[in-house]
């Protein structure tokens, strides 16, 4: 009986850990346009990649990607944990899912608020050079 009694709290302390362990996500609607001086060509889709900022210390995570046909406005659902979404857009004319060197890209940050919003993010192309990734691993 005692023996059942030790494993009992084990698994009481080892789902609390777990418990502890797991994030705090939530679902935080992402809306914004993205535009372009007439300066700066575009032509194909625009990717915009959503980014969790976690804090300072840590490299902001991407955590949900869409598609626009051309410029214009996004409407997202997307799963965050930090306070802040970056949200990156980007012309991308070669289809690799990032940033390469000649494609017209924009990023902005946004606070979440506490009814899990964000004010409407305006993103506007540029020719700068692409921002540095961290590499993975």
């Amino acid at each position: 009986m005692k023996n059942t009694s030790n494993l009992v709290w084990i698994l009481v302390a080892a789902t609390g850990v777990l418990a502890a362990g797991c994030s705090e996500s939530r679902e935080v609607e992402v809306a914004g346009e993205v535009s372009a001086p007439a300066t700066v060509q575009v032509e194909g889709p625009i990717l915009i990649d959503f980014l969790d900022v976690l804090g300072e210390d840590e490299e902001p995570k991407s955590v949900h990607q869409v598609t626009l046909e051309t410029l214009g406005s996004f409407k997202e659902t997307v799963e965050l944990e930090g306070d802040t979404v970056r949200v990156r857009a980007i012309n991308d004319v070669d289809g690799d899912g990032a940033c390469t060197e000649g494609e017209a890209w924009g990023e902005a940050d946004a606070p979440i608020s506490d009814d899990d919003t964000v004010e409407p993010i305006k993103l506007e192309l540029t020719n700068d050079p692409c921002p540095v990734v961290a590499e993975e691993g």
